[in-house]
């Protein structure tokens, strides 16, 4: 255990970075999974010529549900291997070692939807400002999702109950982000979807697609600055409580 704390505390903090980085390279396999399967599920829409509303649902959808695996999964498994009960012993301020984590786990998941973004912006023929909105709100999204599912993971026994939570958390945020239904002009649904950052990351991918989105791209700007300001604050939150439960 010694031996094992001293070897994380000289990786720490760009180690967690690395480690994260090594780890998803060290497996060709599952990367080329990874890159492929937003290709297959998004290719054909924009080929197709889907109706951008629906496009957009089907590719923000896809993006809720990698980012908030990803991470939430992933300390589920270091909880019961333990390495979080090492990780909280590091002489390291506990946001750093969790940040520093999840900002890899999202760099990741931000590198396995980029494919499909260009695919989007050369397909939609976007201009430079909603194809801007578009790759930044992306990572931001991810981010966020990332954090719900660190949170959930508190939450959880173990990587399946993870999933479950996530498909029952998820379900209401989309909702509200207008992704099934559209987003309402007036009432409280409309103030939700303000709220949302899936909102935005719908109207980004359906502004690219060349549609009309509920929210226009300077909105979806600054919504992507305050979607991942946000949820640093959360996981700088959550660290301590995240490493105490290992």
């Amino acid at each position: 255990m010694v031996a094992a704390t001293a070897r994380l505390h000289r990786l720490l903090p760009a180690g967690m970075w690395s480690r994260e980085w090594l780890l998803t390279l060290a497996r060709p396999r599952s990367v080329v999974v990874k890159l492929a399967m937003p290709l297959i599920l998004g290719v054909p829409l924009v080929a197709g010529h889907a109706p951008t509303f629906w496009a957009g649902m089907l590719l923000t959808v896809l993006v809720a549900m990698v980012g908030a695996v990803g991470s939430g999964v992933a300390l589920a498994r270091a909880r019961t291997g333990g390495l979080l009960a090492r990780l909280a012993l590091v002489p390291r301020p506990a946001p750093r070692v969790v940040g520093g984590w999840v900002l890899a786990a999202a760099a990741v998941d931000t590198v396995q939807m980029l494919p499909v973004a260009l695919v989007v912006l050369a397909a939609g023929g976007a201009g430079p400002v909603a194809a801007l909105a578009l790759l930044l709100c992306i990572p931001a999204v991810v981010l966020a999702t990332n954090a719900l599912g660190c949170a959930l993971s508190l939450l959880a026994d173990g990587p399946g109950e993870v999933l479950l939570d996530v498909v029952v958390v998820l379900a209401p945020l989309l909702f509200l982000g207008g992704l099934f239904t559209g987003v309402p002009r007036d009432g409280w649904r409309w103030w939700a979807a303000r709220l949302d950052p899936f909102a935005y990351l719908h109207s980004a991918f359906v502004g690219a697609l060349g549609g009309s989105p509920a929210f226009g791209s300077l909105a979806v700007l600054l919504a992507a600055w305050l979607t991942a300001a946000a949820a640093l604050a959360v996981l700088a939150l959550l660290s301590r409580r995240l490493l105490e439960q290992g």
